[in-house]
């Protein structure tokens, strides 16, 4: 290892650290609100349905960092609460994440077929309890790869929170090269640190899906 990274290895490790705490919340309420999203979108429930939408079309359209932007600077300034960038890009990233989970668990419970859902009634089930126990669980498994894409995306992604003052893995790294002037090296360095860290996430991915895939 480089001379340059061993010596500033705790301050980038910090940085690593608070990137995945970030990610690890952010994948979780990101989850959470994207199912609750895609489940009333699939459900249509009225003007409900609208509203969703709307959020969605704005959210995907919009760049993430001036999603962080009115995270951090106007709903503060709207609603009259102090927040921190670290909290601020927390939930930048639930609100910017779940629009794209939400879709794609909503293309799941499509592809659930009508059968399924009828042999669940036809036992005596509400059509809650067949949404519960069957429909959501079935389109789950189903797109866990969508769902996981999703999360290697926002691991890249957090690299963005630099921007407001996060000194996660990515700002921590630009404050060394700033101090040292190693570009290669510490450039190299968050690289192949990011390249490891996706291809876990793919992996356990993958593994998911062979473990828990409906077959059909």
């Amino acid at each position: 290892m480089p001379e340059v990274i061993f010596k500033n290895l705790p301050f980038l490790l910090a940085g690593l650290r608070l990137t995945a705490e970030i990610a690890l919340l952010s994948i979780a309420g990101g989850t959470a609100l994207g199912l609750v999203i895609g489940v009333l979108r699939y459900l249509r429930v009225p003007l409900v349905a609208q509203v969703l939408e709307a959020y969605i079309v704005f959210v995907r359209g919009t760049p993430l960092l001036v999603v962080l932007f009115i995270c951090y600077f106007g709903l503060p300034a709207l609603l009259a609460y102090k927040t921190s960038a670290y909290w601020a890009a927390v939930l930048g990233f639930v609100l910017f994440i779940a629009a794209y989970l939400a879709e794609d668990i909503r293309t799941g419970l499509r592809t659930v077929r009508p059968g399924v859902i009828q042999a669940g009634l036809a036992t005596g089930m509400t059509r809650f309890q067949v949404l519960r126990y069957i429909t959501v669980p079935i389109a789950l498994r189903n797109v866990i790869p969508a769902l996981f894409n999703q999360y290697v995306r926002l691991f890249k992604f957090t690299s963005v929170a630099s921007v407001i003052g996060v000194n996660e893995f990515t700002g921590s790294a630009m404050l060394v090269n700033g101090r040292e002037f190693a570009p290669i090296t510490i450039i190299g360095f968050v690289a192949l640190t990011y390249l490891v860290a996706c291809l876990a996430i793919s992996s356990v991915g993958r593994l998911l899906y062979a473990r828990l895939a409906v077959k059909t």
